[in-house]
């Protein structure tokens, strides 16, 4: 009966025993599990995993869907003193910008093909436009001004290094077309073209050349003939870059259908609207633009906070991005400021700068009067969320203009020799992020937090619940070790002596 009682009890202790210690190890590990959900971020995980670029994922879903791109919006230079400056009364053109004049692209992606060996992706891009008559000042068709003539001085400035015949040539059929530096013209025109003579002249005289009929911005930078396949990162450091861009176009030229390649590999560059995770202000940032040969450099400048409570980064325009060291005129006058981008346009001699010249080399804006740089208004701007590499905001600015190298040897175009002409201004801007984007942005930021916040308040009370109860149950087990002693009857017999003797 003894055993019995002696088993029970140590059976008792054991179990009591084994519950003070699963009291207190749960304990520790509810405790422990708030510490480690700081360390790990599963939110970020989660956000991470939605923004994943893989065969089936959300963004692969984006990719083939076509959305709304970058808003465009349009100011051309009216040249106010036309007549003035053409007869030579006035030694600068005095301008003024009109506009805007705006349009939406759509973007959407075909030929998509995820590299099973790479981390890759490549795609073709398709872009087109729409006209966006409440946003813009009226109808392109409808508003005529007074323009540089863009196909003259363009055509000029590629036909001076030419022998002097070919420019005596190339004179002889200019004069007998009815046309000067600046014209009238109807701002449609001059954004998407217009079959234009001088244009013809310069094919004829110097087949190869280049091989368009017309001349307009943005018939350029959208040209319908040519054809664009990006490869991209899709995994660590080179998710969302850039790698390289191919361009292909069937040129017509010498009557020949065959199709001309051209190559271009970026570094650090992306498209603008996601980024790598986890940036940091020396992170480097460049910025490619579908139809544009080069990239932009962008710079960290500051850090803004978002109404969820991120903290973004801001970005500008780098110095580097404009700096010159090829366009010069006649005089070795290189101007710094400016992007060569003949390149880019098959040999047209077009440059990039910041809008009204912001920036740039003070002696730009004495060759003309009207453009008044004026950072609050003309400077760009990119937002990112630096944890999840989301752009929240980009707003860029940019300013098209010809640049003339010594142009006396026509008569119409002498006036412009040696002169970066502004031609048009562009404000571009990103559309806001998709509402499955924004989702992961308060899903990181706002709900996430909130949600993880009450799992760790549960979490580390639960934790503490249970140790204190493994306490309680420890402390019970200490008293009942050290309570009174309950004493069993000895077996066997006791013999008893008289304590004393008769």
């Amino acid at each position: 009966m003894v055993v019995k009682t002696r088993r029970n009890s140590i059976k008792a202790k054991m179990k009591s025993r084994r519950n003070i210690l699963a009291s207190a190890a749960f304990g520790v590990a509810f405790l422990i599990i708030p510490v480690v959900v700081i360390f790990i971020d599963p939110i970020f995980l989660v956000a991470q995993y939605q923004l994943k670029l893989t065969k089936n994922s959300l963004l692969s879903y984006f990719l083939k869907k076509e959305l709304k791109g970058a808003l465009l919006e349009v100011y051309l230079f009216n040249v106010t003193n036309a007549e003035r400056f053409l007869d030579g009364a006035d030694k600068k053109m005095k301008m003024k910008e009109i506009g805007p004049f705006v349009y939406q692209e759509y973007r959407s992606n075909e030929d998509i093909d995820f590299d099973n060996e790479a981390p890759v992706i490549r795609f073709t891009p398709k872009l087109r436009t729409v006209f966006m008559p409440d946003k813009s000042v009226g109808d392109p068709k409808d508003i005529t001004l007074n323009v540089p003539n863009i196909s003259l001085l363009t055509v000029s400035t590629l036909m001076e290094p030419y022998p002097f015949v070919v420019r005596q040539l190339y004179n002889i059929l200019v004069n007998q077309v009815d046309t000067e530096g600046i014209v009238a013209r109807d701002v449609h025109s001059c954004l998407w073209g217009f079959r234009d003579p001088i244009v013809s002249i310069a094919k004829t005289l110097a087949p190869g050349l280049i091989y368009y009929d017309s001349i307009g911005i943005l018939e350029r930078l959208y040209d319908p003939y040519v054809k664009y396949r990006i490869e991209m990162g899709r995994e660590g450091v080179d998710k969302f870059k850039v790698l390289n861009v191919q361009r292909t176009r069937k040129e017509k030229m010498f009557d020949s259908n065959d199709p001309v390649n051209k190559y271009f590999e970026f570094n650090d560059t992306y498209e603008g609207a996601a980024f790598p995770p986890l940036m940091t202000p020396q992170t480097p940032v460049n910025l490619y633009r579908l139809g544009i040969c080069k990239s932009f450099q962008m710079k960290y400048q500051s850090q803004e906070e978002l109404k969820l409570g991120a903290k973004l980064f801001v970005y500008g325009y780098s110095n580097s991005t404009f700096e010159n060291t090829k366009i010069c005129d006649s005089k070795g006058w290189c101007p710094f400021g400016l992007m060569d981008l003949s390149s880019c346009f098959y040999h047209l001699p077009m440059a990039l700068s910041k809008s009204h010249f912001l920036d740039a080399d003070p002696l730009l804006l004495e060759k003309v009067e009207g453009l008044k740089p004026n950072r609050a208004v003309h400077d760009s701007s990119l937002l990112v969320d630096p944890k999840a590499g989301l752009t929240i905001g980009t707003t860029l600015e940019l300013q098209l203009n010809i640049m003339t190298t010594d142009l006396t040897f026509n008569h119409q175009s002498r006036l412009f020799s040696d002169t970066i002409v502004p031609i048009a201004r562009a404000k571009i801007t990103l559309p806001e992020p998709p509402e499955e984007t924004r989702s992961s942005l308060k899903l990181m930021y706002e709900t996430g937090p909130q949600i993880l916040l009450i799992l760790e308040i549960i979490s580390c009370s639960l934790g503490i619940l249970l140790l204190l109860n493994s306490g309680r149950l420890a402390w019970r087990e200490r008293r009942r070790e050290l309570g009174p002693k309950t004493f069993t009857p000895l077996q066997g017999k006791i013999s008893a002596q008289p304590l004393l003797s008769s």
